[in-house]
């Protein structure tokens, strides 16, 4: 079990800054439903659903200039519902016709999956971002999201996630936030 304190306070990785302030900003907008962590398991939800929720914070708030604390939960659901996945039908038939529908789904999957990393790629690069960078703790959590190639990054090959982790998270950061 780690604390979501401790854990947010991980993430910032000695950042003194804006970047901090997100991570704090996470924890405050998460503590309630998640003041501790639980072990990563298979699918780590809710290590993914706070990085995330930090990561997004920080990138809406300095893509404007703004403090990342002035952040809602409510723009980052507005943010991550505006740029759904396709939903696969379980029921697709084994025929020509369902294995032309699967091709189809995966397409559009790929095609929102790409909008997704850009369309936060370019709240990143707007927050005066290189991508991809090196050193810098933000566009290091930025490629864990993002890179399922590379089995070194903490989110590749090796840790099993059933699919991209920024589409797992912000699928999270919608599920915590979207309370209407």
């Amino acid at each position: 079990m780690t604390f979501l304190w401790s854990y947010t306070d991980a993430l910032a990785a000695g950042d003194d800054g804006w970047w901090r302030a997100a991570t704090r900003h996470a924890a405050d907008l998460l503590e309630a439903d998640h003041w501790w962590l639980d072990p990563p398991a298979h699918i780590p939800v809710q290590h993914v659903l706070v990085e995330t929720t930090a990561l997004l914070s920080y990138a809406l708030a300095r893509s404007r200039d703004d403090d990342p604390g002035a952040v809602t939960g409510a723009q980052l659901a507005a943010w991550a519902a505006a740029r759904p996945l396709p939903m696969l039908d379980e029921a697709v038939p084994d025929t020509v016709e369902g294995s032309m529908s699967l091709l189809q789904w995966s397409r559009i999957f790929e095609e929102q999956w790409l909008r997704q990393q850009n369309d936060l790629a370019r709240l990143l690069l707007a927050s005066g971002h290189e991508l991809p960078g090196t050193g810098d703790p933000v566009t290091g959590l930025w490629t864990d999201l993002i890179d399922r190639e590379n089995p070194g990054r903490r989110y590749g090959l090796d840790s099993r996630l059933p699919g991209p982790a920024l589409t797992l998270g912000l699928g999270a950061v919608l599920q915590q936030f979207d309370r209407a």
